[in-house]
């Protein structure tokens, strides 16, 4: 914002600098003494404005508004007012010399006072697109949270189904499990949570499906390099995991393995699900809506920091997902 300000302030200088008709008549030598005099109106007016903030903030938007241009239009008089007393006083004359005290004022004035007004549009404007984006990125990561949890609890139900006709205490147990589970996830959508919980929520489903496919399923943890304080968006892994059963353990009579490793580099985390692939072609094939939700949730939550990427070498299925790695603030 500070920088907006500079860059209005010497765009307005090179604009009066340029402003008469007559070449002979730009003051080209002046371009710096009217530069510092534009700046050091923007600096300190943007200052004012801060230092009004806290007692102004929580009044009504019209009260704001003509608060702040009162505060502008009288920092713009003090200052011009200084400034003709130190031009007198060190005989700087070529900017004032056929100017009155007066005529100088209402001049800083009239410029100053359009100036302010379109800058506090600006502002005000840039304020309320900001908090536009961020309503719509919290409600579309609201309905991409609603299309993961139904598919989950659809999936996880159909295994306790499956399990209360030949194991009834295992399938109330997993029930049991199933609604910690969704206690634990059903919360605001922008909190973010622990590696440690994350880790424990795929873990929940693991136990679910292992519950359903038995033998044929085995996943190895080779996740110790990540921190369990690591802030991760709730359910991230447990669609990539979901995936690499569906599409490349399920299929096969003999199962297969999933292999989960992750690593800290130069605070970016960098989590790899791997799995052995189906030779089922046709199974194979997903719609992707799972890794679109999970990259759109990724840039909701860290914006041009995160990415999911997906390969395939040979039988072996690769997702790897990146992202910055944050920590809760102490207490």
């Amino acid at each position: 914002m500070v920088f907006t300000v500079l860059i209005i302030g010497e765009l307005l200088a090179f604009i009066l600098t340029l402003a008469p008709l007559s070449v002979a008549q730009q003051r080209w030598n002046d371009l710096a003494l009217i530069s510092l005099f534009i700046q050091w109106n923007g600096l300190m007016c943007s200052s004012t404005l801060c230092l009004l903030r806290p007692l102004i903030k929580n009044q009504s938007p019209q009260f704001i508004a003509v608060s702040s241009y009162l505060s502008l239009l009288i920092m713009i008089t003090l200052l011009s007012l200084l400034t003709f007393y130190i031009m007198n006083v060190y005989s700087i004359t070529s900017i004032i010399s056929s100017t009155s005290h007066w005529e100088f004022l209402l001049h800083n004035l009239l410029i100053g006072g359009i100036i302010s007004a379109l800058a506090l549009r600006y502002f005000y404007i840039q304020h309320q697109w900001r908090l536009k984006v961020e309503a719509e990125s919290c409600t579309k990561l609201q309905l991409l949270q609603a299309k993961i949890r139904p598919h989950f609890l659809f999936n996880s139900m159909n295994s306790i189904a499956s399990l209360t006709r030949t194991r009834p205490d295992v399938a109330e147990r997993i029930t049991e499990d199933l609604a910690e589970l969704f206690r634990m996830i059903l919360r605001d959508d922008h909190e973010l949570i622990t590696w440690f919980r994350e880790k424990e929520l795929c873990l929940r489903y693991i136990d679910i499906e292992k519950q359903r496919l038995g033998e044929r399923l085995t996943i190895q943890w080779h996740t110790n390099a990540i921190p369990d304080d690591a802030l991760f968006p709730a359910l991230l892994l447990q669609p990539l995991l979901e995936n690499a059963i569906f599409h490349g353990i399920e299929p096969e009579v003999n199962g297969g393995s999933i292999i989960v490793s992750g690593e800290l580099k130069a605070h970016q985390l960098k989590i790899t699900i791997q799995n052995s692939n189906s030779k089922n072609l046709v199974h194979r094939q997903g719609n992707k809506i799972a890794l679109k939700n999970i990259q759109e949730r990724l840039q909701s939550h860290f914006p041009g920091n995160a990415s999911i990427i997906c390969q395939e070498k040979d039988t072996i299925y690769f997702a790897i997902v990146t992202m910055p790695y944050q920590q809760k603030p102490d207490e």
